[in-house]
């Protein structure tokens, strides 16, 4: 193997692994986090309405989960579902205000046959982002004002 030969392959692991490093870098970003937990609603809101089985929707401190009913009528954490399993905020998203019905929401918002028309307000370091539920079930999502 030549000197030549040597650089190359040492710059094409170098490429890579920025490349890689980079990738898992920008999927922890906040827009990128506000948007993986706005498809995460809606599919949540489709799946529920679709299967006719209730799925609820939980805040925790540092990120959210979704749970589902059991046979007993308890609720249960999603585990078997890549889309809705229990996630952690990225740096820089906190929870603000989720509210239905003019209401905050205590406990967790419950999609089911009916699409509960809901607010949520999360928090970035630009402002607030406002995901608002749509009686279709999709979200209509609220950017923060930019400067003036």
């Amino acid at each position: 193997m030549t000197l030549i030969e040597v650089i190359v392959v040492l710059l094409l692991i170098s490429l890579t692994s920025a490349l890689v490093t980079g990738s898992i870098n920008s999927w922890q970003r906040p827009e990128t986090e506000i948007d993986r937990l706005a498809l995460a609603l809606e599919m949540a809101a489709e799946r529920a309405r679709v299967r006719g089985t209730p799925i609820r929707f939980e805040r925790l401190p540092q990120g959210y989960r979704f749970s589902r009913l059991d046979i007993f009528g308890n609720w249960q954490p999603v585990v078997d579902d890549p889309q809705l399993k229990e996630r952690s905020l990225a740096a820089g998203v906190v929870w603000r205000h989720l509210n239905q019905d003019g209401q905050e929401v205590v406990g967790g918002l419950v999609f089911g046959s009916d699409v509960p028309l809901y607010t949520l307000e999360v928090g970035v370091q630009s402002g607030a982002v406002l995901l608002v539920g749509q009686p279709s079930g999709a979200l209509k999502k609220i950017l923060p004002a930019g400067p003036a």
